[in-house]
Protein backbone atom coordinates (compact mmCIF):
# COMPACT_ATOMS: atom_id res chain seq x y z
CA UNK A 1 0.00 0.00 0.00
CA UNK A 2 3.22 2.34 0.98
CA UNK A 3 4.30 1.98 -3.05
CA UNK A 4 0.66 2.59 -4.17
CA UNK A 5 -0.11 5.46 -2.04
CA UNK A 6 3.21 6.96 -3.51
CA UNK A 7 2.34 6.18 -6.88
CA UNK A 8 -1.04 7.78 -6.38
CA UNK A 9 0.39 10.58 -4.92
CA UNK A 10 2.74 11.27 -7.64
CA UNK A 11 -0.46 11.20 -10.44
CA UNK A 12 -2.40 13.40 -8.39
CA UNK A 13 0.45 16.06 -8.21
CA UNK A 14 1.62 15.86 -11.61
CA UNK A 15 -1.86 16.34 -12.91
CA UNK A 16 -2.88 18.94 -10.51
CA UNK A 17 0.39 20.75 -11.19
CA UNK A 18 -0.20 20.52 -14.77
CA UNK A 19 -3.54 21.19 -15.47
CA UNK A 20 -2.97 24.43 -13.48
CA UNK A 21 0.50 25.16 -14.77
CA UNK A 22 -0.87 25.00 -18.37
CA UNK A 23 -3.76 27.24 -17.40
CA UNK A 24 -1.33 30.14 -16.24
CA UNK A 25 1.34 29.70 -19.12
CA UNK A 26 -1.76 29.72 -21.42
CA UNK A 27 -3.05 33.03 -20.08
CA UNK A 28 0.58 34.73 -19.94
CA UNK A 29 1.36 34.08 -22.99
CA UNK A 30 -2.21 35.27 -24.16
CA UNK A 31 -1.28 38.82 -22.71
CA UNK A 32 2.72 39.28 -23.66
CA UNK A 33 1.01 38.33 -27.16
CA UNK A 34 -1.92 40.76 -27.23
CA UNK A 35 0.62 43.49 -25.70
CA UNK A 36 4.02 42.66 -28.20
CA UNK A 37 2.23 41.75 -31.43
CA UNK A 38 -1.21 42.62 -31.00
CA UNK A 39 -2.07 39.10 -31.87
CA UNK A 40 -5.47 37.70 -30.11
CA UNK A 41 -5.66 34.06 -29.22
CA UNK A 42 -9.21 33.27 -29.57
CA UNK A 43 -8.99 29.96 -28.23
CA UNK A 44 -6.84 30.82 -25.09
CA UNK A 45 -9.87 31.75 -22.52
CA UNK A 46 -11.82 28.72 -22.93
CA UNK A 47 -8.55 26.31 -23.15
CA UNK A 48 -7.85 28.35 -19.32
CA UNK A 49 -11.81 27.80 -18.44
CA UNK A 50 -11.24 24.14 -18.93
CA UNK A 51 -8.04 23.99 -17.34
CA UNK A 52 -8.81 25.70 -14.15
CA UNK A 53 -11.82 23.03 -14.36
CA UNK A 54 -9.45 20.16 -14.37
CA UNK A 55 -7.23 21.27 -11.90
CA UNK A 56 -10.38 21.78 -9.27
CA UNK A 57 -11.25 18.69 -9.33
CA UNK A 58 -7.97 17.24 -9.54
CA UNK A 59 -6.60 19.26 -6.34
CA UNK A 60 -10.10 18.12 -4.62
CA UNK A 61 -7.92 14.87 -4.38
CA UNK A 62 -5.05 16.42 -3.08
CA UNK A 63 -7.10 18.24 -0.57
CA UNK A 64 -8.58 15.00 0.57
CA UNK A 65 -4.85 13.30 0.87
CA UNK A 66 -3.93 16.39 3.05
CA UNK A 67 -7.68 15.62 5.07
CA UNK A 68 -8.15 19.03 4.38
CA UNK A 69 -11.99 19.12 3.29
CA UNK A 70 -14.70 20.35 5.88
CA UNK A 71 -15.68 17.62 8.40
CA UNK A 72 -17.32 17.75 11.56
CA UNK A 73 -16.07 15.58 14.47
CA UNK A 74 -18.81 16.88 17.15
CA UNK A 75 -19.11 13.06 17.81
CA UNK A 76 -15.29 11.64 18.00
CA UNK A 77 -14.26 14.16 20.19
CA UNK A 78 -15.99 12.40 23.01
CA UNK A 79 -15.01 9.21 22.19
CA UNK A 80 -11.71 7.26 23.36
CA UNK A 81 -9.60 6.02 20.70
CA UNK A 82 -11.28 3.04 19.42
CA UNK A 83 -14.42 5.20 19.18
CA UNK A 84 -12.46 7.75 17.02
CA UNK A 85 -11.17 4.89 14.71
CA UNK A 86 -14.70 3.62 13.95
CA UNK A 87 -16.26 6.95 13.30
CA UNK A 88 -13.06 7.25 10.86
CA UNK A 89 -13.64 4.07 9.48
CA UNK A 90 -17.18 4.52 8.90
CA UNK A 91 -16.44 8.19 8.03
CA UNK A 92 -14.64 6.42 5.11
CA UNK A 93 -16.97 3.70 3.63
CA UNK A 94 -19.44 6.90 3.59
CA UNK A 95 -17.39 8.70 1.41
CA UNK A 96 -16.34 5.88 -0.70
CA UNK A 97 -20.00 5.43 -1.67
CA UNK A 98 -20.71 9.21 -1.97
CA UNK A 99 -17.29 8.54 -4.46
CA UNK A 100 -18.21 5.59 -6.38
CA UNK A 101 -22.06 6.77 -6.97
CA UNK A 102 -21.27 9.89 -8.13
CA UNK A 103 -18.29 8.79 -10.19
CA UNK A 104 -20.32 6.20 -11.66
CA UNK A 105 -23.31 8.64 -13.42
CA UNK A 106 -19.99 10.77 -14.23
CA UNK A 107 -18.50 8.03 -16.38
CA UNK A 108 -22.09 7.37 -17.70
CA UNK A 109 -22.47 10.93 -18.24
CA UNK A 110 -19.60 11.41 -20.81
CA UNK A 111 -21.23 8.48 -23.09
CA UNK A 112 -24.33 9.62 -24.04
CA UNK A 113 -24.85 10.77 -27.33
CA UNK A 114 -24.88 14.51 -26.71
CA UNK A 115 -21.19 14.31 -25.18
CA UNK A 116 -19.83 13.29 -28.58
CA UNK A 117 -22.14 15.17 -30.82
CA UNK A 118 -21.56 18.62 -28.96
CA UNK A 119 -18.79 20.56 -29.64
CA UNK A 120 -17.17 23.15 -27.90
CA UNK A 121 -17.13 26.82 -29.47
CA UNK A 122 -13.47 28.06 -29.27
CA UNK A 123 -11.34 24.68 -29.17
CA UNK A 124 -14.02 22.49 -31.30
CA UNK A 125 -13.56 19.82 -29.05
CA UNK A 126 -16.19 17.37 -28.11
CA UNK A 127 -17.88 17.76 -24.95
CA UNK A 128 -17.08 14.58 -23.28
CA UNK A 129 -13.41 16.06 -22.65
CA UNK A 130 -14.20 18.69 -20.72
CA UNK A 131 -17.20 16.43 -18.71
CA UNK A 132 -14.04 13.81 -18.67
CA UNK A 133 -13.06 16.18 -15.40
CA UNK A 134 -15.36 15.09 -12.95
CA UNK A 135 -14.99 11.36 -13.88
CA UNK A 136 -11.45 11.31 -13.28
CA UNK A 137 -11.47 13.52 -10.30
CA UNK A 138 -14.09 11.55 -8.70
CA UNK A 139 -12.19 7.97 -9.75
CA UNK A 140 -8.41 9.34 -8.12
CA UNK A 141 -10.89 10.19 -5.12
CA UNK A 142 -12.17 6.97 -4.86
CA UNK A 143 -8.73 5.50 -5.03
CA UNK A 144 -7.77 8.02 -2.46
CA UNK A 145 -10.31 7.15 -0.09
CA UNK A 146 -9.39 3.26 -0.16
CA UNK A 147 -6.19 4.30 0.93
CA UNK A 148 -7.66 6.29 3.59
CA UNK A 149 -9.62 3.48 4.67
CA UNK A 150 -6.61 1.13 4.73
CA UNK A 151 -4.74 3.53 7.04
CA UNK A 152 -7.62 4.09 9.25
CA UNK A 153 -7.99 0.29 9.77
CA UNK A 154 -4.64 -0.55 10.26
CA UNK A 155 -3.16 2.75 12.15
CA UNK A 156 -6.44 3.95 13.21
CA UNK A 157 -6.91 8.01 14.24
CA UNK A 158 -4.08 10.08 15.94
CA UNK A 159 -5.54 11.31 19.57
CA UNK A 160 -3.02 14.06 19.05
CA UNK A 161 -5.31 15.74 16.59
CA UNK A 162 -4.21 19.55 17.98
CA UNK A 163 -0.79 19.20 17.95
CA UNK A 164 -0.88 17.92 14.40
CA UNK A 165 -3.05 20.59 13.12
CA UNK A 166 -0.52 23.00 14.91
CA UNK A 167 2.04 21.28 12.89
CA UNK A 168 -0.08 21.94 9.57
CA UNK A 169 0.09 25.35 10.38
CA UNK A 170 3.55 26.21 10.74
CA UNK A 171 4.65 24.26 8.01
CA UNK A 172 2.37 26.75 6.17
CA UNK A 173 4.07 29.49 7.51
CA UNK A 174 7.50 28.38 7.00
CA UNK A 175 7.73 28.08 11.71
CA UNK A 176 8.50 24.88 13.65
CA UNK A 177 5.44 24.39 16.57
CA UNK A 178 7.96 25.27 18.92
CA UNK A 179 7.71 28.87 17.43
CA UNK A 180 3.84 28.75 17.50
CA UNK A 181 4.16 27.95 21.02
CA UNK A 182 6.26 30.20 21.70
CA UNK A 183 3.99 32.89 19.89
CA UNK A 184 0.67 31.98 22.25
CA UNK A 185 2.48 31.83 25.81
CA UNK A 186 3.61 35.32 24.54
CA UNK A 187 0.19 36.48 23.23
CA UNK A 188 -1.02 34.60 26.71
CA UNK A 189 1.09 36.29 28.97
CA UNK A 190 1.01 39.78 27.48
CA UNK A 191 -3.20 39.23 27.88
CA UNK A 192 -2.80 38.44 31.71
CA UNK A 193 -0.60 41.23 32.53
CA UNK A 194 -3.22 43.52 30.66
CA UNK A 195 -5.84 41.99 33.06
CA UNK A 196 -3.26 41.86 36.11
CA UNK A 197 -2.82 45.71 35.03
CA UNK A 198 -6.75 46.46 34.92
CA UNK A 199 -7.57 45.03 38.04
CA UNK A 200 -4.57 46.67 40.07
CA UNK A 201 -5.72 49.93 38.69
CA UNK A 202 -9.39 49.17 39.26
CA UNK A 203 -8.57 48.24 43.02
CA UNK A 204 -6.77 51.56 43.51
CA UNK A 205 -9.59 53.46 41.94
CA UNK A 206 -11.98 52.01 44.33
CA UNK A 207 -9.45 52.45 46.98
CA UNK A 208 -9.19 56.40 46.47
CA UNK A 209 -13.34 56.52 46.09
CA UNK A 210 -13.29 54.85 49.54
CA UNK A 211 -11.24 57.16 50.90
CA UNK A 212 -12.54 60.21 49.24
CA UNK A 213 -15.98 59.54 50.91
CA UNK A 214 -14.38 58.93 54.39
Amino acid sequence: MTRFNKILSGVENVLAAGTLGAAVFIAALAIVLRAVTGTFLFWSEEAIIYLIIFSTFLGAVITLRESEHVNVDIIAVFLGRGGKKLMAILASVVTLAYLAGVGFFAWKLIFEPFSFSTITPALKLPLWVVELAVPLGFTLMFFRALEILWRNIKYGVSDNAIEEALETEAAAMGMDVGEIHRVSDEAMGADTKETDTRQTGEAHSDETDRKDKS
